[in-house]
């Protein structure tokens, strides 16, 4: 579930940490660069282009197949069980990497500017470049090993407790703590034990040096001096960083109203002394403030506490009866829209739940994808987060089936996040009181204006911005100096380029612009009228949201993303519009609110840090 708004700033940010750390060596000449021109003629090089995709075609059919066979190995009861899957998918992983690598090694000799056909010319421009799959295979496998050993800090029982006869993981352990504490010196000891634990003998930091050291020789096999050109490869855009950023500024007006409120707010808990009455939240503090979100019993003041949201569990367990019928009911969402019919066969043959062994804390469903089918693990439980996620996995499903027609290399979305975006706009949708009467889990399609304010507040308080202090307002409980190394345990979550910070901002941001769309196409968002807010449109049943979702769909990666992103918003530029015209009525609140209780806005961004 991801209707949050802190998050997507931080995935902005921490993403360019990456960049910043690699900026300044400049990169060794590219392999196309030295690759001697071979071929005399357009001609050729369309031949050889034609010839080398369609070798790379089958070898990929292939590896749809194995993981067809993983499919239904997992979910027949034989073959794979949950400890022989990591292998069996690092052996996928291998032969795709191949693939992409010797591909990449055989379109980097070709000039695109001289192809004619543009199908083709768009396959060589999107195949010829790589991220860490452009690495050779032993660098590759230690670029990995430095992923594994950052992304490990979250699970692994690290941190001491009571008297040390365990020790526990971040998550679930102590996150869980963090959110149910009200006792300030544990949520300062968590903090600082956990990073200090990760810091011994520099690990953290030398595996992070070490990463970017191999992020940097992948770009420069793309020719580009710096990494950051490689990390946001396909994006395909000039200053594509500086875009980000101008998105967080665009939202700092209503981040800094929240930011005041939110320190009044502690305040109150946790005394005065906590922090100055004009100065930065408690890194730990705000770390516990965003875990809190959902937390019926948070450190933080909602604008009406009297007025609290209705329960949803009871009735949606009686509504709903099973996990099949959530899925079904999710899916009658999109066919709603006009989009693909999940037939009875996908749901005999290719939907099936998680097996008992493999249910974590989290119980994420997966999604796969084999050409020409596609298929689903579920999670078999039955509450309001499940709901809301099926919707993003069903997207991921329907974009699945109308991409899997496209030539080889362009059946995928036009950059990371982009699907996501739609799913997140489903998302947001079918989260409304309108949508939540509809399907007879609400009583009623609306709320109070105070229920309504609690509700925006909590959303936006749903995900995790933790920026320097310049940007968020947030400061280390202690001082801290060049040998320390910060990051949260959700930045090393995001050092994957397949899987990264920056995509889960675009999701998050362009989500909202997608729905901001999809909603004024079907008539249930009008600007200005309090009978049609934006926060509760849901477009179910929208043939005309259906048709630009349908459209975007089907272009896949045919087109550069700001094309396709055009034909539901119109715009060619990432925005934050559609966000801040959904928490719009929060804006106003706060600003009305701090303004009558006297609080100031904004933080001294001084930061205390020392060789001590």
């Amino acid at each position: 579930m991801t209707t949050s708004t802190l998050l997507i700033i931080v995935l902005c940010m921490l993403c360019l940490a990456i960049s910043q750390a690699a900026k300044s060596t400049p990169a060794p000449t590219s392999r196309a660069a030295t690759a001697t021109d071979k071929y005399a003629h357009a001609g050729i090089y369309e031949t050889h282009a034609r010839e080398a995709l369609l070798v790379a075609a089958k070898r990929m059919q292939h590896i749809y197949n194995r993981k067809r066979d993983i499919f239904h190995s997992l979910t027949q009861g034989r073959g794979y069980n949950l400890m022989q899957q990591g292998p069996i998918k690092q052996e996928i992983d291998n032969d795709y990497h191949s693939l992409v690598h010797e591909l990449a090694l055989n379109l980097s000799v070709i000039p695109v500017q001289q192809l004619k056909n543009a199908t083709l010319r768009r396959q060589v421009q999107r195949l010829s470049k790589l991220q860490l799959y452009g690495l050779d295979k032993a660098d590759l496998e230690q670029a990995r090993e430095m992923l594994h050993t950052m992304q490990s800090f979250q699970t692994s029982r690290l941190i001491c407790v009571d008297d040390c006869t365990q020790m526990v993981a971040m998550i679930p352990t102590i996150k869980t703590q963090v959110i149910r504490t009200k006792n300030l010196k544990d949520l300062e000891y968590y903090w600082l034990k956990w990073r200090q634990v990760i810091g011994e003998n520099d690990l953290a930091k030398s595996s992070f040096i070490d990463f970017v050291r191999y992020l940097r020789i992948a770009a420069t096999y793309n020719g580009h001096v710096t990494p950051s050109r490689t990390w946001y490869l396909y994006y395909d855009s000039e200053n594509f960083q500086r875009e980000l950023e101008d998105i967080v500024w665009e939202m700092m007006p209503l981040y800094k109203e929240l930011h005041a409120y939110l320190r009044y707010s502690i305040r109150l808990t946790y005394g005065p002394q906590l922090t100055e009455s004009d100065g930065g939240i408690p890194a730990p503090v705000f770390e516990q403030i965003i875990s809190q979100s959902w937390y019926p019993r948070p450190v933080f003041r909602t604008p009406y506490p009297k007025s609290q949201l209705p329960t949803v569990k009871q009735r949606l367990e009686e509504v709903m009866v099973t996990p099949v019928k959530i899925n079904k009911k999710v899916a009658e969402f999109f066919e709603s829209l006009g989009l693909n019919h999940m037939s009875d066969a996908f749901y005999e043959k290719f939907s099936r739940r998680i097996n008992d062994d493999e249910i974590g804390p989290n119980c994420e469903a997966e999604v796969f994808y084999f050409p020409p089918d596609v298929a689903l693990r579920y999670c078999p439980k039955l509450d309001y987060k499940i709901l809301l996620q099926m919707h993003g996995h069903m997207a991921e499903l329907q974009y699945n089936l109308y991409k899997k027609e496209l030539p080889f290399g362009l059946d995928r979305e036009p950059c990371p996040g982009f699907g996501s975006a739609i799913g997140e706009a489903a998302i947001v949708s079918s989260g409304t009181p309108r949508h939540l009467h509809r399907l007879h889990i609400l009583l009623n399609s609306t709320l109070s204006n105070e229920h309504s304010m609690n509700r925006l507040f909590r959303m936006y308080n749903c995900g995790y911005w933790r920026l320097q202090s310049k940007y968020a307002g947030v400061v280390p409980p202690m001082r801290r100096n060049e040998k320390h190394f910060d990051p949260d345990f959700k930045f090393y979550r995001g050092l994957n380029p397949e899987k990264s910070n920056t995509a889960k901002f675009i999701s998050e941001v362009l989500g909202f612009e997608f729905y901001r769309a999809f909603c004024l196409a079907s008539g249930e968002y009008k600007p200005g009228n309090p009978d049609f807010p934006l926060s509760n449109c849901d477009f179910y049943g929208s043939k005309s949201a259906g048709n630009m979702i349908k459209k975007m769909m089907q272009q896949g990666a045919t087109k550069h993303w700001r094309d396709v992103m055009e034909i539901a918003t119109g715009e060619r530029k990432l925005s934050a519009k559609g966000l801040m015209e959904y928490f719009g009525p929060l804006f106003i609140w706060l600003k009305e609110e701090n303004k009558r209780l006297d609080i100031q806005t904004g933080w001294d961004d001084d930061i205390e840090c020392g060789n001590n």
